[in-house]
């Protein structure tokens, strides 16, 4: 992660301990600080690619950057609606995360790659899509760009 992603999770857990009144303990600690579920990196190609990277939750709370040709440039965090992130847990469980390759790729020049990962119970897998991956994967990789379009679109009105 790079150093602007590491602030922004770092207020995140500041403002999360915040709020909380209580004192926080070796036992606690865990219950307060969120752990990141989903992450999602574009990366630019020669042409208009969006670039990107957004971190998902497990309080329900998403952190995006966006560096060229997307919607929204710059860093910003977002409380999602209670239940996004189980929701999109579930379709990631349903559609077997954890069995697809680590990558996909081919000897083919200037297309963007993109980086998935999912942590689900404390195991983690983290797949390059650079080219040829299976359309289920491109499917919950569509799910992340939906929810990351729909929330900058909430911002902006």
């Amino acid at each position: 992660m790079n150093i602007k992603l590491s602030l922004i999770l770092l207020c995140l857990w500041a403002i999360t301990a915040c709020k909380s009144s209580r004192r926080i303990t070796t036992n606690n600690a865990q219950n307060i600080i969120p752990k990141q579920i989903f992450y999602v990196e574009t990366t630019p190609c020669y042409g208009t690619c969006p670039s990107y990277k957004v971190v998902v939750f497990d309080n329900d709370s998403l952190v995006y950057e966006g560096f060229k040709y997307v919607a929204k440039e710059g860093i910003l965090s977002k409380k999602l609606s209670n239940g996004t992130v189980k929701a999109l847990i579930e379709k990631f469980k349903n559609a077997h995360f954890f069995s697809f390759q680590n990558q996909y790729t081919a000897q083919i020049s200037d297309l963007p790659t993109t980086y998935i990962s999912f942590t689900d119970q404390g195991k983690t897998k983290k797949i390059m899509d650079y080219y040829h991956a299976p359309e289920s994967l491109k499917k919950l990789e569509g799910y992340i760009n939906d929810l990351v379009k729909t929330e900058i679109e909430r911002i902006e009105k």
